[in-house]
């Protein structure tokens, strides 16, 4: 099982990222909007380093920061920066920076949420609570989700 809030799989190359100052966060951006959100090693810890690490290529990229610098206080700050800055530095709200706000859900998730990051890929049991009547909330709350790992794992063993 990841270490809940310290661990992430690695959206290029599938791997563990080990610690949150292994991890980037990376985005394109469109128009001023940011999307194509991933979670991928820092190039100092990928499995890929010296041939394409595990980065969006140059064209695509649109910005990147630290992991850490999306965690704990700091994170909340910035991540919900990308929806509204706030009435001091724009009086006049003109909408989010970000093109697709589902898309900054399952990221902010990732970052915030523990046991989200392993659970989203047990498909079949998140199905199963679905199935089960699990309401937005209760879906997502952390003893849902590693019961669904824990339930993911019984079954692959």
């Amino acid at each position: 099982m990841l270490k809940p809030l310290q661990q992430w799989i690695c959206d290029s190359c599938g791997e563990i990222i080990n610690s949150p100052k292994q991890g980037y966060v990376e985005w394109m951006e469109t128009r001023g909007k940011v999307h194509g959100f991933r979670i991928v090693h820092h190039a100092l810890y990928s499995p890929y380093r010296y041939r394409n690490d595990c980065y969006y290529k140059d064209d695509e990229s649109g910005g990147d920061c630290s992991v850490r610098d999306l965690i704990g206080i700091r994170g909340l700050v910035n991540l919900t920066s990308w929806i509204d800055v706030g009435e001091w530095h724009d009086p006049q709200y003109s909408g989010p920076r970000v093109r697709d706000l589902r898309e900054w859900t399952t990221l902010f998730r990732r970052l915030f949420i523990p046991y989200y990051e392993e659970a989203r890929h047990c498909t079949d049991g998140l199905r199963d609570e679905l199935g089960g009547a699990a309401n937005a909330v209760g879906l997502y709350l952390p003893e849902t989700l590693k019961r669904i790992i824990e339930e993911h794992e019984a079954h692959a063993a």
